[in-house]
């Protein structure tokens, strides 16, 4: 009964957030939406992708989406003719794409579960043979380390273009008016320093439970872009050791995986007994890179100060 009416519940929140007429309002449903989907993630027993849906998926780009919202002027309505071809073109895609997906669901249930039952018992064998005890980091960072550099290389991307986009291509400084408001002081001075204690014990939890480099990350995006509004903009990484930092996840990814194939163990290749070490401090780099690089976006894409601001 409450996986119905959680599934019940995610339809409902995805549909006001894409038709609710009021932009606020429907960045609010995706919030919503964002909650309800990690809650069913870790009904179904995964607590890692719960809790970076939460973090990541609705925390992190529901600020991006409120920023945008409260800070940009609603563009003008197109005309009811144009609002209507878009409208089809979306049923269209949404058509073809919910077609494949349950061709392919529909395959593979009568396929049987044969191959994603070796699958599993394949991953699970090949675990105790890495360094970390975790089943999700021994897969991001050993087994299929690659497609987790390919990711931090889409983020490092995505952070330097966004910074480029910037006036001038630059972000020197932050300029944020400081809240004088006291509840809001108060209530950013005692929530950092407890929000980067929880972030350092996930980064490092994540070697052995749920946790890990992407959680974390979020968690310190969430405390730069705290004090980002709470008027603490000196905090926030800028100048000089901006790009340095979106990047430097990406660099120590590929430090190890140039010094892994130079060594002679392979590309991305780590054995013990040095391996454990490795990956928590590649997943403390990650953590940096991924934290500058996301609040990066969110600082980049804030309006323009005037003349002489920033600068």
């Amino acid at each position: 009964m409450i996986d119905l009416v959680l599934g019940i519940s995610v339809l409902l929140a995805a549909l006001a957030a894409l038709y609710l007429p009021r932009r606020d309002a429907a960045v609010m449903m995706f919030l919503v939406l964002g909650l309800l989907i990690a809650v069913v993630w870790a009904r179904l027993g995964a607590p890692d992708i719960a809790i970076a849906e939460a973090a990541l998926a609705s925390g992190v780009t529901g600020a991006l989406l409120v920023a945008a919202v409260t800070e940009r002027p609603r563009a003008t309505r197109q005309p009811s003719r144009q609002v209507w071809r878009l409208g089809v073109l979306e049923a269209a895609v949404g058509g073809a794409i919910t077609f494949f997906v349950a061709s392919a669901l529909l395959d593979a249930a009568r396929g049987g579960a044969t191959v994603p039952d070796r699958l599993g018992v394949l991953a699970g064998t090949a675990v105790d043979d890495t360094a970390v005890s975790h089943p999700i980091t021994a897969i991001l960072l050993d087994m299929r380390a690659y497609d987790t550099l390919l990711e931090i290389g889409v983020l490092a991307a995505a952070a330097v273009a966004a910074i480029s986009l910037h006036r001038g291509g630059v972000l020197s400084r932050v300029e944020a008016e400081e809240d004088t408001r006291p509840v809001l002081r108060v209530f950013v001075q005692l929530a950092t320093p407890m929000v980067l204690l929880v972030g350092c014990w996930v980064l490092v939890a994540g070697s052995t439970r749920p946790g890990g480099a992407f959680q974390a990350g979020a968690l310190l995006t969430g405390v730069l872009i705290l004090l980002y509004l709470g008027g603490y903009s000196r905090w926030v990484p800028t100048g000089r050791w901006l790009r340095p930092g979106a990047v430097f996840g990406l660099a120590a990814f590929l430090a190890v995986a140039v010094g892994t194939f130079v060594l002679g163990a392979g590309w991305l290749a780590m054995d013990e007994p040095w391996a454990g070490t490795v990956i928590l401090s590649l997943e403390a780099a990650l953590t940096v890179g991924i934290g500058v690089g996301l609040s990066a976006l969110f600082v980049a894409g804030r309006p323009d100060a005037p003349e002489g601001v920033g600068r």
